[in-house]
């Protein structure tokens, strides 16, 4: 006998578009870590662009989830709750722990925002300079990046322990797709301020971009995963507007075609600032559709 499940009733401009600023904000963060640790000085233009881009959309993703909670004013129980009159750290629910690390992540990119302002000497008053640089920069790079991949995963872990169909059926494929999406999302938002800043004939962009690659490449494959283990659940993306927004919008636009740009642009004549641009706007695009068509799909 068949059972009927009742939908969250999320709405795409407050989840969906959460769980894209944070893929994105992660993803740059992850990349710029990775400079941090293993890159040479010639490098670091990268990391600190992703340290710039990673921290200002964290700014933006509370609203974005207390907006969609029904009851904003009780957005406290996402962190702790009453027990015997005791405050207690709330753990017991996804959200929260989500909720937690997604704060972690944002004092960690906090910091690697400050050192840069500081290193670049755009930030002359910085009263709390020395106290932030006693822990040496690496080592919260990789606890930031850590709990930043954790908040990009779990995003998708969320929606897989959800009891919808589609969701359930694809555990725990959803969280991996999440977290390529946002590898190859921050790596085009930093490939967009460096072709803004004419910063694209280094062999630093080259490098970039073969993480892009590789990063949509998998992810292209976890869709085809995805769409092979959720079979009959996933009748949403190959009918109506999601379908169109998945198949048109996250792939065509946001993989595949971003994908043949990059192979185009490896040619001397075909380089371009604009090139360049456009390519990080459509996987940037397609990054934001993946998350709306598959956080809509679900709940029909």
């Amino acid at each position: 006998m068949g059972f009927e499940t009742q939908a969250p009733h999320w709405v795409w401009y407050y989840v969906a578009l959460y769980f894209f600023v944070v893929g994105v904000s992660a993803g740059a963060y992850f990349i710029g870590s990775l400079v941090e640790l293993f890159g040479s000085e010639k490098q670091q233009e990268i990391s600190r662009i992703a340290f710039y881009l990673a921290f200002p959309p964290i700014l933006v993703t509370p609203f974005l989830l207390i907006a969609d909670l029904g009851r904003p004013e009780r957005f406290w129980h996402l962190f702790y709750y009453v027990n015997g009159g005791i405050p207690t750290i709330n753990l017991k629910s996804p959200m929260s722990v989500g909720s937690w690390a997604l704060l972690a992540f944002g004092g960690f990119s906090f910091l690697s925002f400050l050192d840069n302002l500081v290193a670049e000497g755009r930030l002359k008053f910085a009263p709390f300079a020395n106290l932030y640089n006693r822990v040496p920069r690496k080592v919260y790079a990789v606890i930031g990046s850590a709990a930043g991949f954790f908040v990009a995963g779990y995003t998708g872990m969320l929606l897989n322990i959800t009891a919808r169909p589609f969701w359930a059926a694809t555990d725990p494929l959803l969280g991996s797709l999440f977290i390529a999406s946002g590898g190859s999302t921050g790596a085009a938002a930093i490939a967009l301020v460096m072709a803004w800043r004419k910063m694209t004939s280094s062999d630093t962009f080259k490098q970039l971009e073969a993480f892009d690659r590789v990063a949509m490449i998998i992810e292209l494959l976890l869709i085809v995963a995805l769409i092979i283990v959720a079979g009959q659940f996933a009748a949403p993306l190959f009918h109506g507007p999601y379908a169109l927004m998945f198949w048109g919008g996250t792939v065509a636009l946001g993989i595949l075609i971003p994908l043949g740009l990059n192979w185009y642009a490896h040619r001397p004549e075909a380089a371009t600032n604009s090139l360049v641009m456009l390519t990080a706007m459509l996987v940037l695009f397609g990054g934001a559709l993946l998350r709306i068509s598959l956080v809509q799909a679900g709940q029909m």
